[in-house]
């Protein structure tokens, strides 16, 4: 620090109106953690009423996205939204509001916003977890989106970045098989398939096994269509169907 820095520095700290405003910032203070505590207790609407009044007396980044989790856990995402937009405004390498705004928008299924807040999020922070596991659902959510409207090459494309971004994005394997089988390329349905049946061993894989059995029905490999829709059957989401493609077989 120069001695001129020092010098501006001593004028401010012996400015007439620093007083009050040191005392406004303790109010905010004040305000805030109060509004923390409303939050912890699940008081949302007490949280809100005292992060606004916080604001009131000083626009913060971190008050902005306080208020913006009261509000969305009042259920109001599009004020919730409102607040943590401010929260990067007044501070626009705030990750963690990207990240908060990545959720609003996924919430919203505003996919390509939401998409485009996680990327902003890890393009200043690249180690947050929760932005590329956000990145990673809304990249499926809109695969998903796409492949239903016959899009195939570009939510092919999303859903390989959302397998990047998390291995174990088994929705994404999915939709990958989904749009394989529809583009008549089987063997890789099958591939992508399997993985989405390893990457949910917790879970039932009835969507992974009925693809799978889609992709060897139609190269003709009826013992294995079988075997994969018999699987599938077993997860009470997709009995019926697999059921029906069952009976085709025979």
């Amino acid at each position: 620090m120069n001695k001129l820095t020092l010098l501006i520095f001593a004028l401010i700290l012996l400015s007439p109106g620093l007083s009050g405003y040191a005392q406004q910032n303790n109010d905010a203070k004040k305000l805030f953690n109060e509004g923390n505590s409303e939050l912890k207790a699940g008081n949302y609407s007490g949280a809100v009423s005292k992060y606004r009044e916080a604001i009131r007396h000083e626009n913060h980044e971190f008050y902005q996205y306080q208020l913006g989790l009261a509000l969305r856990k009042s259920k109001k995402e599009t004020e919730a939204i409102a607040a943590f937009t401010e929260s990067v405004r007044i501070n626009p390498k705030f990750a963690a509001g990207y990240n908060a705004l990545g959720g609003g928008y996924f919430a919203l299924k505003d996919y390509e916003k939401s998409m485009e807040n996680y990327g902003k999020a890890l393009a200043e922070t690249p180690t947050l977890g929760p932005a590329k596991k956000g990145l990673a659902a809304a990249q499926t959510a809109r695969a998903n989106e796409l492949v239903s409207r016959g899009e195939i090459a570009l939510c092919l494309d999303l859903a390989k970045k959302a397998v990047e971004n998390n291995p174990k994005m088994t929705q994404a394997y999915v939709i990958m098989a989904q749009a394989y089988n529809k583009d008549a390329k089987y063997n890789e349905a099958i591939q992508a398939a399997d993985k989405a049946i390893s990457s949910n061993k917790a879970e039932k894989n009835g969507p992974g096994y009925f693809e799978m059995g889609i992709a060897y029905r139609n190269l003709g490999n009826m013992p294995k269509a079988k075997e994969a829709f018999l699987q599938a059957k077993k997860d009470p989401m997709y009995s019926r169907n697999a059921e029906y493609e069952l009976k085709q077989l025979k």
